[in-house]
C-alpha cells in the first residue's frame, strides 16, 4: 500500500469505525430480531414477520401515505427550487437580499418554529379561522385531507432552500458561451433551457432527487410536533409505524418493517442510478 493511500485510510478510519459501530452492526444484528417470533421464547419464525408486516393494514396505510407524500413533495420541491435558482441567477439588483431570504430556512432550526406552524395549521389555528371567515363550510375546513397539503407545505419550506443551493452550484458551472452559441442559432429561452441547462444540469438534478427522497423520510419530527404520535390516518407515515412499534417493544415487527423499507429504498436508488448512467452515456 502506498504511503499516501495509507494516510487517507488513517484519516477515514475514525469515521468508518463510528458508522460501523452505530449503524452497520446494529442494522445487521436487527435481522436476528426480524427472524424471531417474539422477545420471550425467541422462536425462529423465518419470513413470518415480514409476511405479517406486509399484510398489516396499518403498515399498508403508512406505506401508501408515505408514497403519496414523496410523490407530491419531491417533484414540487425540485421544480420550485430549479425555478427559483434560475430566477436568482438572472436577477440584477436585489439578488443578495432575495438569496438571503430564500436561504433562511437552512439556518433556522425547524423545532424552534413549530409553534409558528401550530398557530397557522392547528385544529383551531389561524388558517382554518381565515377559511371559515372567507365563507368555506365547516366540513371543508376541518376535513383531514388538508393535513397532507400542510405537510407538503412544511416540507417545501424546509427543504427547497437546500435544493436551491445544489441547483445554484450546478448552474454556475455551465459556461455562458453555450448559451451564446445556441442563441446565435435562433434558440429561444425554452430551447436554451432544454438543450443546455437541463442537459448539463442532469448530474446535479440526480443528486437533488436523491437528497429530496432521503429528506422526505425526515419529516417525522414536524408531524410529531404538530399532530402527536397518532395523527389521522391520512398522514400516518412509516415513521409513525416504526416509532409506535418501538414504543410498544414490538421489535420483530419493527425490524421486519425496517428491512422492508430498506429493500424498497435500495431498489428505487438502484433504478435511479441506472437511469442516471444511461442519461450520462447518452450525452457523452
Amino acid at each position: 500500500m502506498k504511503k499516501h493511500t495509507f494516510i487517507y485510510w488513517l484519516f477515514l478510519l475514525p469515521s468508518l469505525l463510528g458508522v460501523a459501530l452505530f449503524y452497520v452492526f446494529p442494522f445487521l444484528f436487527s435481522l436476528y430480531y426480524a427472524a424471531v417470533d417474539n422477545l420471550g421464547d425467541m422462536r425462529f419464525a423465518g419470513l413470518e414477520n415480514f409476511a405479517d408486516t406486509l399484510s398489516n393494514p396499518l403498515f399498508q396505510q403508512a406505506a401508501g401515505n408515505t408514497l403519496l407524500f414523496i410523490g407530491l413533495c419531491v417533484p414540487l420541491g425540485m421544480v420550485l427550487a430549479l425555478f427559483l435558482s434560475i430566477c436568482l441567477q438572472r436577477m440584477g439588483r436585489g439578488r443578495v437580499p432575495a438569496t438571503l431570504a430564500l436561504l433562511i430556512p437552512l439556518v433556522v432550526p425547524s423545532g424552534s418554529i413549530v409553534y409558528f406552524w401550530k398557530v397557522l395549521f392547528d385544529q383551531n389555528g389561524l388558517l382554518r379561522k381565515l377559511l371559515l371567515q372567507a365563507g368555506f363550510s365547516h366540513e371543508i375546513v376541518f376535513q383531514n385531507s388538508w393535513a397532507m397539503g400542510i405537510l407538503v407545505a412544511v416540507f417545501l419550506w424546509k427543504n427547497v432552500s437546500y435544493n436551491i443551493v445544489l441547483f445554484w452550484s450546478g448552474l454556475v458551472w455551465i459556461p455562458k458561451t453555450y448559451y451564446e452559441q445556441i442563441a446565435l442559432e435562433g434558440a429561444g429561452a425554452w430551447r436554451q433551457f432544454i438543450n443546455v441547462t437541463w442537459v448539463y444540469l442532469s448530474p446535479t438534478t440526480f443528486v437533488v432527487l436523491l437528497m429530496s427522497i432521503v429528506n422526505s423520510f425526515k419529516v417525522f419530527k414536524e408531524i410529531y410536533m404538530l399532530y402527536g404520535p397518532y395523527p389521522s390516518t391520512d398522514i400516518y407515515m412509516l415513521q409513525h409505524y416504526m416509532n409506535n412499534q418501538f414504543q410498544s417493544l414490538s421489535l420483530p415487527q419493527l425490524c421486519s418493517g425496517a428491512y422492508i423499507l430498506f429493500l424498497a429504498v435500495s431498489l428505487v436508488l438502484l433504478v435511479l442510478f441506472r437511469l442516471q448512467k444511461r442519461v450520462t452515456d447518452t450525452y457523452q
